[in-house]
């Protein structure tokens, strides 16, 4: 029984985001047994959902169940120790306030914040809640929910906080397209006067979003060096990611 197990869980991890699909024969080979053991060890996973077959190239991939696993890790996953550490360095390398923001309903919450040292600064307060359309930490965030959510957003009516605060649905999808495209959002004085922000997504296990990583302070201070503190936010937020689960798509060949 611990063999059969053994040997289960060995086929499993043969599977991966470079070899997403195998056949019974490769799994024979790769886990080095008999043909028929590997034929026997397949149907057994397949049965229980841990694996399922593709008739016209009689290969296997990860069934279905694990997708019920990973949505029970993501519910109970606690995401604040592991975007603290990062919110801390950003914030540390930059001189800016750095913000970790999460995905609740329809409202992006901001659960973890380091303030700039400096007399002048953005300081959004810890708790605090904007619509998804406010700002570049809530649109790094909406830019990548499907798009039917996008749409359901949008087609309410939006909340100004500031004159420059978009509230023309047709500009917030155009914005929301480049958002997308590039990878991060930029907004200059859209929920505080005067302040402009970075954003960039964070992505579960399962490549959904479920909050964002920014950085904001005084527009004097934040446009000289808006390409540095770009590819920062973008690099930190990846490493959250990564430390969700998510790994970065494989290129197209």
């Amino acid at each position: 029984m611990a063999q059969s197990l053994v040997r289960g869980l060995t086929v499993l991890f043969l599977f991966s985001s470079d070899r997403p699909a195998w056949t019974v024969k490769d799994i024979a080979q790769g886990i080095a047994v008999p043909l028929p053991t590997a034929y026997r060890l397949v149907k057994t996973l397949t049965e229980r959902g841990l694996l399922e077959r593709n008739h016209t190239t009689a290969e296997y991939r990860l069934g279905l169940k694990f997708l019920e696993f990973g949505a029970i890790v993501h519910r109970h996953l606690d995401l604040e120790p592991l975007a603290r550490p990062l919110v801390k360095k950003l914030a540390a390398t930059s001189g800016e306030t750095a913000q970790f923001t999460l995905l609740r309903a329809d409202r992006g919450v901001c659960v973890v914040v380091e303030e700039s040292r400096s007399t002048l600064r953005v300081a959004p307060g810890t708790g605090r809640t904007l619509p998804l359309h406010a700002g570049a930490s809530v649109q790094a965030i909406l830019s990548f929910l499907p798009e039917a959510e996008q749409v359901r957003v949008l087609a309410r009516p939006l909340e100004r906080f500031t004159p420059r605060t978009l509230t023309d649905a047709h500009t917030l999808a155009r914005r929301l397209r480049v958002i997308r495209r590039q990878g991060y959002a930029v907004s200059r004085a859209e929920v505080y006067p005067g302040a402009l922000g970075i954003a960039a997504p964070v992505f579960d296990a399962a490549s959904r979003v479920v909050g964002s990583l920014a950085i904001s302070g005084p527009v004097g201070r934040m446009v000289p060096k808006r390409q540095a503190l770009t590819e920062s936010v973008v690099t930190l937020a990846r490493e959250i990611s990564a430390g969700l689960g998510w790994r970065p798509p494989t290129p197209s060949r």
